[in-house]
């Protein structure tokens, strides 16, 4: 079997036109013809991406002399057959601004390997070198690389990297800018982070936050670390947010306003979603990046990877990441209380949960959440919002099981200790909880893993002192049924729920509101008015469907109560103050 490596060069070629040019050299490729592919999809995104598609331009040559090259489907090649070393050149277009793709402009260069590296078919398994070259427009400033890619080399104007094999390379983004970069360690392993864009960081604060959060994930899983050094990427726009996890790094992008600014003494709401985000991340590395599905170990980078357990993988990692900052005295127990009301708050309002199982929402990730339409608040339910309450409720379960001698955390524990190797079934949790508590959970997974049945939160919250009720909350349209968007002039309804009064009086998405009893409504009043009618009204609403007018008389009915309100109660006893110690504290 040929193991020579795989030599790649990427290069921004025109950062005004977003153009990469990739070189890919390899020796002996197959006399019969050698294949090419392109990944459909990036781990940690489940939805079919078609990367090939921003490829331009491709061609083939061996020793100088073209060599022919021909598109086998959307993401294959097959370059005609060559007695000696193959090159392939190819231009990528990139002007992606997320965590999954490829970005290139004068400011910054941004990839993920799956988007711009074909791979020969047959080299899965070859030690992969690549060169990336710095752009050469001297107007770019002091641009600097930042990857966990292994540094080989590194030169005036380009750096040059090795990655074990294929998936390998592909799991390593890389960011080209001009950055601010700072370091610190936890369990003895150096971290990095790099921020892109403008910003006004309290540099101190961050690091110390950062380190908190990485010691105590590390301490989670008894010191055991799956890398030998970590990268954390982050982006700063105006507005954006997103993250996605890699086994040595994280990509981050959020709002300026989430990092926190100098002389800023509290902790924001922006703030702690931005250190929630990196904790999210963070927590991958070992769960779901090591610890994962034992169908991930084989992945068909092609086509649709199907699963069950994104419950598990990113309802749980919900569920610690926010847990964390209140373990780690970041928050205090009323901060993180105001942290999960709108994650309860957001899952009542859907209708979906009634209708599609969270094991369900797993399996259906490629098709449905990650394809929402108008009509997704009333058919799904998200594996992460659900996930993380289920992992809760799970969690107080097994203390209450185990009289607080057990719980969740000591579940990962288990499993991290056993299943790395292998890989999680389906029903592999329900079998460790089995054993750990040598209690029958089949009831409970089969109501609200396998069924629909709504989670004990009130029952589970009491337990640890904290009052859970819910309301109605003036000027939320949502019960009334309707969803809107306030961005243009005139509301335009952007969903309507099952069985709510909206629906029944035959308003439709894409309505857009234009009166309320004869009087002009712009969109930025449209919760006030609509908030300040009262149960039984009935009102006169004036649309604009397909251009033409139309009135709608709707009787206002409310929908279930779905604000929540989480309270921490002082007047409980002792029994249940330890709980709430134990809730807290126990790892």
């Amino acid at each position: 079997m040929n193991q020579a490596p795989l030599r790649y060069q990427i290069t921004p070629k025109d950062t005004n036109a977003h153009v990469f040019q990739v070189c890919l050299t390899l020796d002996n490729p197959n006399p019969l013809g050698q294949v090419f592919s392109l990944p459909n999809w990036i781990p940690g995104s489940y939805l079919i991406r078609d990367f090939a598609k921003h490829i331009v331009s491709i061609h083939a040559h061996s020793c100088d002399k073209p060599v022919a090259i021909k598109k086998l489907d959307k993401n294959h090649w097959i370059a005609c057959p060559c007695a000696d070393s193959l090159t392939l050149e190819y231009e990528i277009y990139a002007f992606d601004l997320s965590v999954r793709c490829a970005y290139l402009t004068n400011q910054r260069a941004f990839f993920n390997g799956s988007s711009v590296f074909l791979q020969p078919v047959g080299f899965e398994n070859n030690i992969c070198e690549v060169q990336i070259n710095y752009p050469t427009d001297e107007v770019l400033g002091d641009w600097a690389c930042a990857t966990s890619l292994t540094l080989k080399n590194k030169q005036k104007d380009a750096e040059i990297y090795t990655a074990n094999n294929y998936l390998d390379l592909i799991d390593h983004p890389v960011e080209m800018a001009d950055f601010t970069r700072f370091e610190f360690n936890a369990g003895n392993i150096p971290h990095t982070m790099t921020i892109t864009g403008e910003h006004s960081t309290d540099i101190d604060r961050l690091r110390a936050d950062l380190m908190r959060i990485c010691k105590h994930h590390i301490g989670f899983f008894g010191g055991s670390i799956p890398f030998d050094s970590y990268l954390f990427l982050t982006l700063a726009t105006s507005k954006d947010y997103g993250g996605l996890e890699h086994k040595k790094s994280s990509s981050l992008i959020c709002a300026r306003k989430e990092l926190p600014a100098l002389e800023q003494q509290e902790i924001t709401p922006e703030y702690t979603r931005f250190l929630a985000l990196c904790s999210h991340e963070y927590f991958h590395a070992w769960w779901i990046k090591t610890i994962k599905p034992a169908s991930f170990h084989e992945l068909d980078m092609s086509c649709e990877n199907y699963t069950e357990q994104l419950w598990i993988f990113e309802g749980f990692t919900s569920y610690y990441d926010e847990l964390s900052l209140l373990r780690t005295g970041i928050l205090s127990i009323e901060q993180y209380l105001t942290l999960l009301v709108p994650t309860i708050s957001r899952m009542h309002k859907g209708r979906g949960r009634f209708k599609q199982s969270v094991a369900q929402s797993s399996f259906d990730a490629w098709t449905k959440f990650y394809q929402q339409d108008e009509n997704a608040p009333n058919a799904i339910v998200s594996y992460y919002t659900k996930g993380a309450l289920l992992a809760f409720v799970l969690d107080i379960e097994i203390r209450k099981r185990t009289d607080d001698k057990h719980s969740l955390d000591d579940v990962l524990r288990l499993i991290w200790d056993n299943y790395q190797a292998t890989g999680l079934e389906d029903d592999t949790v329900q079998t460790v909880i089995k054993h750990l508590t040598q209690s029958d959970f089949t009831q409970f997974f089969d109501a609200y893993l396998y069924g629909v049945d709504e989670l004990p939160l009130k029952e589970a919250f009491e337990y640890v002192g904290v009052s859970c009720e819910f309301s109605h909350k003036k000027d939320d349209l949502s019960k009334l049924g309707i969803g809107i968007n306030t961005t243009q002039e005139y509301a335009v309804i952007t969903c309507i729920l099952d069985a709510s009064c909206a629906q029944t009086a035959g308003l439709y998405v894409g309505d857009k509101i234009i009166s309320i009893n004869n009087n002009k409504v712009l969109a930025k009043d449209l919760e006030k008015i609509l908030g300040a009618c009262s149960e039984g009204d009935s009102i006169k609403i004036n649309i604009l469907r397909d251009e033409l007018s139309s009135d709608i008389q709707l009787t206002i009915a409310f929908g279930n109560k779905t604000h929540c309100t989480l309270t921490l109660d002082t007047r409980v006893n002792q029994a249940i103050l330890n709980q709430q110690k134990q809730w807290i504290y126990c790892n």
